[in-house]
């Protein structure tokens, strides 16, 4: 397959999720012979990331005041760059890149990507962002590619579903922790129950807080462990003083080392309220953890009950800690269902499996292009 020539653009200025699909997708394709670049708000967590890995990289302008300047910066670096693929992630950028996409000479096929599992609402203004402008559409998982057919309309045919992919050699069982533990204030022999994400109101890590106050009842020694930052740390912050889980609770901040962090825990959490397919999950997963998550989006696509991990309903506190006590009591369930889990992972949601479903979706695209232009 000849390398294309790929454009991903994010008009985010966070670092969730999303950005560390897009990036871990670039790498991969550029890995693969293709030549990709970023498109992304100067100063975003996204470029500082991309211009560490030696990615091409190029600011756009964001907010209120980018709106008139993006399509004609777009234009300009696909002219540029001569690209053939654009994939978009956020919302400002999908409507200037998808508009520049058509009026631009080079004629590039256009895919919007939904990582969310949050409905589109149905007006022609997300008619035309989900059906008109782009050339398909790309979701995280099943349940969300569905829910864009039934709900919002979308020919099954241009909607594509192609998980987020786990790097199966950085994370794997039995990762050095080293003075991790010790470092954190773990103590020996301590019950860990943790969690990765970033901290929005959507995660629902305070259904997770609430979770402890029961949890504690019968496992006192018990650590909370909560990797990562973001808007909702302040408000967890207070949260846990007023739940006097000061003491049970270790708030990491953003970490890199996520691979060591989940080997720390007993049981890995996932106690959102929304999602699409959150790679946090599936990292766990691919570590072998027991894991306890929320019934919601393409989380039920891979943690089947009592199989590969346990579901609860979401915003249910005491469901959640009867589920991560079981997994404690029950230390020996948890690890043959993590065992199941990297099964599944390692045959469906590989780094490797991801990048050859999206050049398989590239290629196909691109040769609908050229028969039409012929």
């Amino acid at each position: 397959m000849a390398g294309f020539r790929i454009l991903h653009t994010e008009s985010s200025s966070g670092l969730g999720g999303q950005e560390y699909r897009i990036l871990s997708e670039a790498k991969a394709m550029g890995l693969r012979g293709h030549q990709v670049v970023i498109a992304a708000p100067e100063h975003s967590a996204l470029v500082r990331l991309a211009n560490q890995e030696g990615l091409c990289c190029e600011a756009i302008p964001v907010g209120i005041g980018g709106w008139g300047r993006l399509m004609p910066k777009f234009l300009k670096l696909i002219a540029k760059h001569k690209i053939q693929i654009i994939h978009t992630h956020g919302s400002q950028d999908s409507w200037m890149a998808a508009l520049a996409g058509r009026f631009s000479s080079c004629r590039p096929v256009i895919v919007r990507a939904r990582h969310k599992s949050t409905p589109v609402s149905v007006s022609f203004r997300h008619a035309l962002l989900y059906r008109r402008l782009p050339h398909a559409v790309s979701t995280t998982g099943e349940a969300v590619r569905q829910q864009l057919i039934d709900h919002n309309g979308l020919n099954p045919a241009a909607v594509f579903s192609i998980p987020t992919g786990v790097d199966m050699e950085r994370f794997h069982p039995g990762v050095p922790t080293g003075d991790l533990k010790r470092e954190l204030g773990i103590q020996a022999g301590q019950p860990v129950v943790g969690t990765v994400s970033f901290l929005r109101s959507e995660k629902g890590m305070d259904v997770f807080i609430d979770a402890m106050c029961l949890l504690k009842k019968e496992f006192p020694s018990v650590c909370c462990l909560m990797v990562g930052d973001g808007p909702e740390r302040q408000t967890l912050l207070d949260h846990i003083r007023e739940r006097n889980l000061e003491r049970t609770v270790v708030l990491t901040g953003f970490r890199e080392d996520i691979p060591e962090l989940l080997q720390v825990m007993d049981v890995f959490v996932l106690p959102s309220l929304e999602e699409g397919m959150p790679q946090t999950l599936l990292q766990a997963m691919a570590m072998e953890r027991a894991v306890v998550a929320s019934s919601v989006g393409g989380v039920p696509e891979v943690i089947r009950h009592g199989e590969t991990g346990l579901l609860v309903p979401p915003r249910d506190p005491v469901a959640l800690a009867h589920h991560m006590a079981w997994l404690l009591r029950e230390p020996h369930q948890g690890k043959a269902m993590g065992q199941f889990a990297r099964q599944l992972i390692d045959g469906h949601y590989s780094l490797e499996s991801m990048v050859t479903k999206t050049e398989a979706l590239y290629s196909s695209l691109w040769e609908k292009r050229e028969v039409q232009a012929a």
